[in-house]
């Protein structure tokens, strides 16, 4: 009896378990489950490089989505049972939001993706080339830094998206200061892209050349004496107001190398060729095994160069000296005004005044008795009187038709035909000044070709 009823519950416990499987597998209800974190796959970017464009905002994106399906066949789902991906053939420049596709095993139904779509950015896709820049994990001492440093490539080409393209600075290369010895060395670094500020650029760029060979060796740094010798003259119509010449220059190189430097010789500065104020750079006569030091490498005599100004003062005829004339005659212009063109440095004609300026006619040589009263006075040159610094003066017209009268026994109205006295009169600037007086006696005068000095004969 004992046996039978022990059969009994075996038998009932498998009819029970039986039972139990059938409406797991079979009969249960429905069940849901959020499967999160799937990668999606940016399909069909040879399509878009095909055609030179590229995703510009291609990061890694994944996608969260709820399934349906019965429980025995979702509670062991994972991420990695499902794909994502999205279709970017045939896309346009410019903003694109694009459907996300997931597919995953047949016995489940995919009920909702978050996000369900993406938004992409298409952009042209460009190549360029970006210098490569060596930096050191630690300074120098004072005395010494790297020299006769060499890179390959010294460019690398970056393709990618145009927006992050332009927003690489250069390509970086890291070496360890300590790695350095007096003998040159070869390295290899890996390449890093920097941005203007010198930070990473995470981008998913491609770059023509991973890492970069260097060669490089520690050099000792001095200082030794510089010789240039600057030729020629500023032109005409420039003023060179300051130049700033060094005298020393810092080289590095072996201990050996340096100790045949003495002095270094610049080749010639020609000041004739230079127009506006710029540094221009020496060439120094270097022995073999130097080169400059880092902060000489741009080593350059500096020109500063200023224009020559113009003003133009217009006199009128009766405001020209007549000097030298014989007692008892005075000579008038029977011509117009007289305009005297004057330029000079900057500094010259900023303060130049029409009073600065004295046009006069030198009469000394001519005898009113011998000329008599018959014969005409031929034409007399203008002369220009000033004691600035002018580089050039000139006078229109260069000569003036003059009439030679004697004094009357007392005063009375001119003679007919002398012109009356006009305002004054002047071209840019515009100044005003009182009719001229003879100069005293030992003022400086030039002729009308600007050059400074005592009165012309």
């Amino acid at each position: 009896m004992l046996k039978s009823n022990t059969l009994n519950k075996i038998i009932a416990i498998a009819v029970a378990l039986t039972l139990w499987a059938y409406v797991i597998t079979d009969e249960s209800p429905m069940q849901t489950k959020v499967v999160r974190g799937i990668p999606v796959q940016l399909a069909n970017l040879d399509a878009l490089a095909a055609v030179n464009l590229t995703i510009a905002n291609d990061v890694s994106y994944s996608v969260d989505i709820t399934v349906e399906g019965k429980r025995v066949d979702i509670s062991t789902l994972a991420a990695e049972d499902f794909s994502a991906f999205v279709d970017t053939a045939g896309r346009q420049r410019g903003e694109q939001n694009l459907s996300v596709t997931v597919t995953g095993p047949g016995n489940v139904s995919i009920l909702e993706k978050r996000p369900s779509r993406l938004t992409l950015f298409v952009e042209d896709m460009v190549s360029v080339s970006k210098p490569v820049r060596i930096e050191y994990t630690a300074p120098f001492p004072e005395d010494k830094e790297p020299g006769f440093v060499s890179a390959f490539p010294e460019n690398i080409e970056v393709t990618g998206a145009k927006s992050q393209v332009d927003g690489v600075e250069y390509v970086r290369v890291t070496l360890e200061s300590g790695a350095l010895e007096s003998t040159q060395k070869s390295f290899v670094a890996a390449a890093e892209l920097v941005d203007r500020a010198g930070a990473p650029v995470e981008a998913p760029l491609r770059l023509s050349h991973p890492n970069v060979e260097i060669r490089a060796m520690l050099c000792s740094v001095r200082e030794a004496p510089l010789v240039v010798d600057i030729v020629g003259e500023a032109p005409s119509n420039l003023e060179v107001t300051d130049m700033l010449i060094p005298d020393r220059m810092r080289v590095k190189g072996s201990e050996l190398a340096l100790s045949r430097v003495v002095t270094l010789t610049a080749a010639p500065i020609d000041i004739s060729k230079i127009d506006v104020t710029s540094g221009i750079p020496l060439k120094v006569n270097l022995p073999a095994g130097v080169e400059p030091a880092d902060d000489s490498k741009n080593i350059s005599v500096f020109v500063t160069i200023k224009g020559i100004e113009t003003k133009e003062f217009r006199y009128a005829s009766n405001e020209v000296l007549m000097e030298g004339l014989a007692e008892g005659y005075r000579a008038y212009v029977t011509g117009g005004d007289v305009t005297v063109s004057v330029s000079g440095t900057e500094s010259v004609m900023k303060d130049l005044k029409r009073e600065d300026v004295r046009p006069y006619v030198d009469l000394s040589g001519i005898d009113p008795f011998v000329l008599g009263p018959e014969l005409p006075l031929a034409p007399q040159p203008v002369r220009l009187r000033y004691e600035k610094a002018l580089r050039k003066a000139e006078a229109r017209p260069e000569f003036l038709n003059l009439n030679i009268v004697p004094n009357p026994p007392e005063e009375a109205a001119p003679p007919e035909g002398a012109p009356e006295a006009s305002p004054d009169e002047t071209i840019s600037p515009v100044e005003e000044s009182p009719a001229m007086e003879p100069p005293a006696e030992g003022a400086e005068a030039a002729d009308v070709s600007g050059n400074a000095g005592g009165e012309e004969a």
